[in-house]
């Protein structure tokens, strides 16, 4: 049942550096292609980072994602605008589609019993740089993945959010039938 991976990913920031194979990683990826987007567009371009060539991605980190220097596997998410579904009152589309293929990453990188994290805390530029990723391209999120290891590293709040129960908003909050 799909919804018991949806209800164990968390954001967990303990990491282990233990290496992902890469039939691991190609699932992970693979699962991001699959998702669903306008007009079957695909707008996304994934960016997998590891080994050596994480070193000069983690410049470009924010001091508050120290931790994801500990992860084998950061994966670079971009995409642009006019590569999908462009529609009235400015509703470009392509950043949902690329959230759509985050989540079934995460999804997929959870049933493989890891840890799948996206952060926003980067310096945008930077990615691009180190990673080529050519100028017009947003780089909308980083999405740090490796298996689950030790928070001993971790700022205190850090390590109480690995334990704490997961809050969520109760469904009468969010959810507005037939009229908000």
């Amino acid at each position: 049942m799909i919804v018991q991976e949806i209800e164990q990913r968390r954001a967990r920031r303990g990491l282990s550096p233990e290496p992902l194979t890469q039939g691991i990683i190609d699932e992970i990826l693979n699962a991001g292609t699959l998702a669903p987007s306008c007009y079957n567009n695909q707008p996304w371009h994934l960016v997998p980072v590891q080994g050596e060539a994480l070193a000069a991605l983690h410049e470009a980190l924010a001091e508050g994602n120290r931790w994801a220097k500990r992860a084998p596997l950061i994966v670079a998410l971009a995409t642009r605008a006019c590569d999908d579904c462009r529609l009235d009152e400015g509703r470009d589309y392509a950043h949902f589609d690329l959230g759509l293929c985050a989540m079934n990453m995460m999804i997929q990188a959870t049933h493989l019993g890891l840890i799948a994290h996206p952060i926003a805390g980067f310096n945008p530029k930077k990615v691009r740089t180190v990673l080529q990723i050519p100028k017009d391209y947003d780089v909308v999120t980083l999405l740090v993945i490796g298996k689950p290891g030790s928070a001993e590293d971790l700022e205190p709040w850090q390590q109480k959010s690995e334990t704490s129960n997961r809050e969520r908003k109760p469904m009468d909050q969010v959810v507005h039938y037939n009229r908000w």
